[in-house]
C-alpha cells in the first residue's frame, strides 16, 4: 500500500528545513509537454521538453533561515535537493533554487526547486 500526504522532509545542501503540514508539492509529471498542431490534413504532433520542477514546496523559516535561503537562491552554484515524501521514497536532485516569497505571520518559505537533469528515485 502506498502512501500519500505530507512530505517528510526537504534537504538543501545538506541543511533540513521542516516541511509545512499543508504542502503539497506539483511537479511535472512528464518530461514533455503535448500539443496538437492544425494542418489541413493530419495532425502535427510537437513534444516540447519541459523542466522537472518541484512547485509550491513550502518550509517553516525564521528570519535567519530566510536569510539562509535568500543566499542559496542567488548563489550561481548548484545545490543538492533531497525530497522525501510521506511513503517514505526519497528524490535527489542538484540544480537551482526559486526563492519564491516568504510570509511573515506564519513563517512560511515558499520554493521552487529546479533541476540540473532529472530527479533521482530511491524508493523506500
Amino acid at each position: 500500500m502506498s502512501a500519500v500526504g505530507t512530505p517528510r522532509k526537504l534537504v538543501i545542501d545538506g541543511v533540513t528545513y521542516d516541511v509545512k503540514a499543508d504542502t503539497n508539492i506539483t511537479f511535472n509529471a512528464s518530461i514533455y509537454e503535448n500539443e496538437g498542431i492544425a494542418t489541413s490534413g493530419r495532425t502535427l504532433q510537437k513534444k516540447t521538453k519541459r523542466v522537472p520542477t518541484k512547485e509550491s514546496v513550502t518550509v517553516a523559516a525564521d528570519p535567519s533561515e530566510v536569510d539562509e535561503l535568500k543566499s542559496k537562491s542567488e548563489s550561481l552554484a548548484s545545490k543538492t535537493f533531497a525530497v522525501e515524501y510521506a511513503d517514505g521514497s526519497t528524490y535527489r536532485a542538484t540544480g537551482q533554487l526559486n526563492f519564491e516569497s516568504w510570509e511573515s505571520e506564519e513563517g512560511t518559505a515558499t520554493l521552487v526547486l529546479i533541476p540540473d537533469r532529472d530527479w533521482t528515485l530511491f524508493p523506500a
